[in-house]
């Protein structure tokens, strides 16, 4: 045997041992082995991946499937694609060249009828489309994980996961992968699924840039055959940019170019009047921003909010008016006389009931005023207009006012009055708390004293010895009037 020969039957056997052991990342290349390690790492969370073109997300859900068979005997794992089509021209010819170097005794057998690849060692991966009603043979039973291709293009997704796929993984604590570049469709279920992991911290988002096989001829090939890099296709399947609805959202002009102005740190003024603003909740959250207007910069400044769900035990308006105190007072400190500069306003949808508590746990410190809310589509495009002309400036520590103005969207096309909810189980309440503040935000008074800035040295006065002069007759008068007699 010659030595070349040598060396490939021991590569051979390394592989050998490496399906053994259901080690299958040296399968992958550079930027799989990325989402190879992010879908570890994220614990039983279940992980969005919203990725473009060309970033071999396919081959990587097929490969975590088959590691889950190998590594652990009689698992279940479910995948679905948004057609049987599409598993029969995508994913069946993936599984067969990363099964090409499996060992016989692990490689499994699939069954066309029952659409299943069954592994000598118990374990099942159960394919299956979304299209009508297909993906409810996934139904009952257990499952270890599950994984959706494309998910921007599957039905009732929705429906799927929480009816469907969720339920299976109650008892093993599997998790799933929804996999996909954005949805075309405004009104999307995978829309709700990327804006739930956004708010968890499991969204994995990875350009057509962040990919390292790709090259720049690579690039443009992919605009061209899209239309060009200004277009909403490439926008979307290569810069995984979520095209926001004319018809749906609240407030289209606030795209991630914007947010990138506006959220950040402002230096504060010598001189300002601060703002709070609450919107009260029974059912979804109370939320309060706390602000200042900058009359120089003619900025509206978002330095704070607070948000508490009155749902949750222990959870009362008097912890209500305790936080909104503190905040209050850390907020108006004044760290050179030890001063505490109080809300020069504060508004609020109408409640008098938790107002007036408020009020009374306070000991009349805090008083809120009932914000008008008629013609609100008049004051939510004065919110867009200041928003879009960058009049408004948002600490990035007001996590939840970030994501809301990014995210809020009607309830339907037919309903322009209330807002749809929000993955956080509100209604993008920080916006409607954001709505008052612009409301009723005095932008005409000026904050700064008649004498700011002024330079004694600059002030001239005509005849000083008649001035003080002046100054010392009228002494006498005052001291004639009230000074002591003496007998």
């Amino acid at each position: 045997m010659n030595q070349a020969a040598s060396k490939e039957q021991q590569k051979a056997a390394a592989i050998a041992e490496l399906w053994r052991r259901g080690q299958l990342s040296w399968i992958l290349d550079v930027a799989q082995k990325g989402l190879y390690r992010l879908y570890y790492e994220a614990g039983n969370k279940t992980n969005v991946w919203l990725l473009s073109r060309r970033s071999g997300k396919s081959f990587t859900l097929c490969v975590l499937a088959i590691e889950q068979c190998l590594r652990q005997k009689n698992s279940i794992v479910k995948f679905l694609s948004p057609t049987k089509l599409q598993l029969n021209n995508n994913i069946r010819p993936i599984m067969r060249k990363i099964l090409e170097t499996c060992p016989e005794e692990l490689k499994p057998d699939f069954k066309q009828k029952d659409y299943i690849y069954y592994f000598p060692n118990g374990s099942e991966i159960h394919l299956a489309g979304t299209e009508s009603g297909h993906a409810e043979k996934l139904r009952g039973g257990d499952s270890h994980a599950w994984f959706i291709d494309e998910a921007g293009s599957c039905n009732n997704l929705e429906y799927i996961i929480n009816s469907i796929l969720i339920p299976t993984t109650i008892i093993t604590k599997g998790k799933g992968v929804l996999a996909s570049t954005p949805p075309a469709e405004s009104d999307h279920d995978f829309l709700t699924f990327i804006e739930q992991a956004e708010h968890r911290g499991t969204l994995v988002k990875k350009t057509i840039y962040d990919n390292p096989r790709i090259t720049q001829k690579d690039i443009e090939e992919v605009a061209e055959e899209l239309g060009g890099v200004h277009t909403e296709a490439f926008r979307r399947e290569a810069l995984c940019e979520i095209i926001k609805s004319s018809t749906r959202a609240v407030l289209p002009e606030v795209t991630p170019e914007l947010i990138k102005e506006i959220v950040k740190e402002w230096p504060r003024p010598p001189h300002l009047d601060f703002y709070v603003s609450m919107d009260i909740g029974g059912v979804d959250f109370t939320a309060v921003l706390f602000a200042y207007y900058d009359f120089r910069a003619d900025k509206v400044i978002v330095e704070e909010e607070l948000v508490m769900d009155m749902r949750i035990p222990g959870n009362t308006i008097k912890k209500l008016t305790e936080n909104i105190d503190a905040i209050e007072k850390r907020l108006g400190n004044n760290i050179y006389t030890n001063e505490i500069k109080r809300p020069f306003l504060r508004v609020s949808d109408t409640n008098p009931i938790v107002l007036n508590e408020i009020r009374a746990y306070s000991n009349n410190v805090i008083n809120f005023l009932a914000t008008k809310k008629d013609e609100k589509s008049t004051a939510i495009n004065n919110f867009r207009m200041l928003l879009v002309a960058k009049k408004v400036i948002i600490n990035p520590k007001c996590v939840h006012f970030i994501k809301h103005i990014q995210n809020v969207k009607w309830k339907s096309d037919n309903n322009k009055t209330e807002f749809a909810r929000s993955p956080d189980e509100g209604h993008y309440d920080t916006v409607d708390a954001g709505i008052y503040l612009i409301r009723n935000t005095d932008f005409r008074r000026n904050p700064y004293p008649s004498t700011y800035g002024m330079n004694m040295k600059d002030l001239h006065i005509q005849n000083p010895a008649g001035f003080a002069q002046k100054i010392q007759d009228q002494t006498e008068i005052y001291r004639s009037i009230f000074g002591r007699r003496r007998n």
